[in-house]
């Protein structure tokens, strides 16, 4: 699908649990997802980002993101511009990668409204580590900022522009990325969505898929980006490579899925690496007697910020597959793994990090030590 000149639709926890299926139902075709507001702080992501991410994955739909600026200087800019790096790691919208500058709450005129000079910065600064980051950057205003506050030449001109004017037409005199025209006022179809309530509304000028997916924005990579609509293989189920390390034999040879199981009976597990041949997958060990570290994606035996532990055996695992884009309209999986306990059975399957329906969230016992590992993908 081309999408330039299709209708889509912002939102944001202000919104509350959306149904994206119903969205899609009336006729838009693309969500842009707000991931949270000003600082690098968690309490300030918007608590209903991961979901409605999940949502629109869940059913195909392509989405974008944006974060709302309190910036007053170009410090907290960086930090905003943290902000949404941290929260897009092992995530590959399809749009692009918003910075919301207004004053809708009053609190840049409060707390002493920003020159307009500090305004460009505040918005450079942001959207230049953003993609150098390499993630796809616009810049959203409305038309009054942006022939007010934010003209300038050197940023209007060098990153997409989203327009906000609620109007019939986008009378912005530049080239536009995106166009909101409409939320609470709506001057091309109704306000509402029947069972979603009100929500801004959208007009896309550009094809954003195909531009990000083949400039390898947005943690797209030559090797998943496909043709947009799909690829010949898109029904074919990704593979899982994995291999372990064990506290007397070290790194052990690579295993496919389930043609066998990574490990040695009675051999205790130090450290797991795992990679996927389509899509991405983060992992996660959990040492005995410790705690969980840090999640990992890469995959390599000799970097140690490539595969998951530290020395100390493992005694639990966490391993979550993203299906990508060009495959979720047909399957979504999940990683499906399990680990034994040294000298007995394995334990049962798990799926991502799940905790519904008797899933544990991870594989393993804590405190006591694993020998074996097997993972797959599974719907």
């Amino acid at each position: 699908m081309n999408y330039k000149g299709k209708k889509g639709v912002d939102i944001s926890s202000v919104n509350g649990d959306v149904d994206i299926q119903k969205i899609k139902d009336a006729g838009y075709d693309f969500v842009m997802i707000r991931c949270g507001f000003g600082s690098d702080i968690k309490s300030q992501d918007d608590s209903q980002f991961e979901n409605n991410v999940r949502k629109c994955e869940k059913i195909g739909m392509p989405w974008g993101t944006y974060l709302y600026s309190y910036a007053l200087t170009v410090d907290e800019a960086k930090s905003e511009a943290e902000h949404v790096i941290r929260l897009l790691k092992n995530k590959k919208p399809s749009f692009p990668v918003a910075f919301d500058m207004e004053d809708a709450d009053g609190y840049k005129s409060k707390n002493g409204m920003p020159s307009n000079s500090t305004l460009k910065n505040i918005c450079k600064t942001f959207l230049s580590r953003i993609k150098g980051a390499g993630y796809y950057p616009m810049l959203y205003a409305s038309l009054s900022w942006l022939n007010n506050q934010l003209n300038d030449s050197e940023l209007l001109n060098n990153y997409d522009i989203w327009v906000a004017q609620w109007n019939s037409t986008c009378d912005y005199q530049k080239d536009a990325g995106m166009w909101q025209y409409g939320g609470e006022v709506n001057y091309l179809e109704s306000n509402s969505i029947d069972g979603v309530g009100v929500v801004d509304k959208n007009k896309c000028f550009k094809d954003y898929p195909t531009i990000i997916k083949k400039g390898n924005w947005n943690n797209w990579s030559d090797g998943d980006s496909g043709s947009v609509g799909g690829s010949d293989n898109q029904d074919k189920k990704p593979e899982v490579t994995y291999c372990v390390k064990t506290l007397k034999r070290g790194w052990l040879p690579t295993v496919k899925d389930l043609e066998d199981y990574a490990g040695v009976s009675g051999d205790k597990i130090v450290a797991f690496a795992v990679k996927v041949s389509k899509g991405s997958v983060w992992y996660q060990a959990h040492v005995k007697g410790g705690s969980w570290l840090p999640k990992v994606t890469g995959f390599s035996t000799t970097d140690t910020n490539k595969y998951a532990g530290n020395g100390q055996e493992i005694d639990a695992v966490r391993i979550y597959y993203e299906t990508p884009s060009n495959m979720l309209n047909n399957n979504v999986y999940k990683a499906k793994y399990r680990t034994s306990r040294v000298g007995a059975d394995y334990y049962s399957w798990q799926y991502d990090d799940e905790k519904s329906n008797g899933q544990d969230g991870y594989a393993g016992s804590f405190g006591k030590s694993m020998d074996k590992l097997q993972i797959t993908l599974d719907r």
